[in-house]
């Protein structure tokens, strides 16, 4: 949730429309038969629902990269590259890559964001807008949402407030679809594996108690118009695997909006170099569909601590480990980032430590209208 060359970016959307779920053509599924209708989409655009990156709320200014923090001389670094290849420059001019072992080298410090006047999408997922320590969460700050609602758990901007990289999210609307250009995100492309969502026993598009919402990656390529756009009503199959088809979430439709119950949901990811899977507990969706059908709003869950790590350090291009290379480009230290995770972790925690072992994340979404194919034939 997000760089090297080429670097994607992520889309966001913010909530609105009152629109009602009966603008919508019902999606198709070979899925088991349930009572009601079934509805598609594909999750078109997405950010990670931080606010705009403001200076003044890091008192102490952002994190340094290693380059800064070790004053190394990125001339000659680049130089001895070209020369004695990546692995080589890397132990002449740095010290063990903590990208790869996190324990590699000392605590160096890390700057969180610690303001709490400014507001960050999200959803109170540990039920209290204290933020204090229960059976399922460890005591944190939380933030006030845009729409003044309080509680909100985000604890990924806590962690990534004050680093340059991830500063200045700004979602440009077009025509009522989010912009493209968007800094320092990710774009849904033809590279990633799209996220499939399937609502199904749908009896009442506008009221129903009584529905359920399961979460599937694809292998498929999504459709882009001449305009950019992911093009509607395409089919998707899900992914070979089912692992990364989330059981079924049961949920309910309250005036056109949709929200459900917690659900763990495992989903296949790949963006340039990163391939692999995210792994996120207790993920509950908050959501409705607007003037063009689009499915929109949040997706509010806990990322495994290990997970979130690793997805954003340890990847390689070929046999050269890379994450040090993105922690550059960024602005911050993979042992700070790894340090600083285990403090502001919000959820899950390990009965034996007391520690968190997630971190609370939000995830801003436009989904387009599709069929969900689960079974090819």
């Amino acid at each position: 949730m997000p760089c090297v060359a080429r670097a994607a970016r992520w889309r966001g959307v913010v909530l609105a429309g009152v629109a009602a779920l009966a603008s919508l053509v019902p999606g198709v599924s070979r899925a088991e038969p349930a009572k009601g209708e079934t509805l598609g989409f594909v999750v078109s655009a997405y950010d990670w629902g931080f606010p705009r990156g403001e200076h003044g709320h890091c008192p102490h200014g952002t994190n340094l990269s290693e380059a800064e923090y070790f004053k190394v001389d990125m001339k000659r670094f680049r130089a001895d590259v070209k020369v004695l290849g990546w692995a080589a420059a890397n132990a002449k001019h740095f010290p063990p890559d903590a990208c790869r072992d996190p324990n590699a080298q000392r605590d160096p410090g890390f700057r969180t964001f610690d303001a709490l006047d400014v507001p960050v999408d999200g959803l109170d997922l540990d039920g209290t807008a204290s933020g204090k320590a229960g059976a399922r969460s460890c005591a944190h700050a939380p933030f006030q949402g845009p729409d003044g609602r309080r509680g909100v758990d985000n604890q990924q901007w806590r962690l990534l407030g004050c680093t340059t990289g991830f500063q200045t999210f700004i979602s440009e609307k077009r025509d009522g679809r989010v912009g493209r250009q968007k800094q320092g995100e990710m774009l849904v492309t033809e590279d990633d594996y799209p996220i499939l969502i399937e609502v199904s026993g749908v009896d009442d598009r506008n009221d129903d108690d009584d529905v359920r919402v399961r979460f599937l990656s694809s292998a498929e390529q999504i459709s882009l118009d001449a305009n950019g756009d992911v093009v509607p009503w395409t089919s998707l199959t899900a992914y070979r695997d089912a692992k990364y088809w989330s059981a079924p979430a049961r949920g309910k439709i309250v005036r056109g909006v949709l929200t459900t119950e917690p659900i763990d949901l495992k989903l296949r990811f790949r963006q340039q170099v990163l391939d692999g899977e995210l792994w996120w507990r207790d993920a509950r969706l908050e959501a409705k569909v607007n003037g063009e059908g689009r499915l929109e709003g949040l997706l509010g869950f806990y990322w495994d601590a290990d997970n979130w790590f690793r997805i954003h350090n340890d990847h390689h291009i070929g046999e050269n480990h890379t994450g040090r290379l993105l922690a550059l480009a960024r602005g911050y230290m993979c042992a700070g980032m790894y340090h600083a995770l285990e403090r502001v972790a919000d959820g899950h925690p390990d009965p034996a430590t007391g520690k968190c072992t997630s971190l609370s994340s939000a995830l801003r979404f436009q989904a387009t209208p599709a069929f969900v194919i689960t079974d090819p034939g």
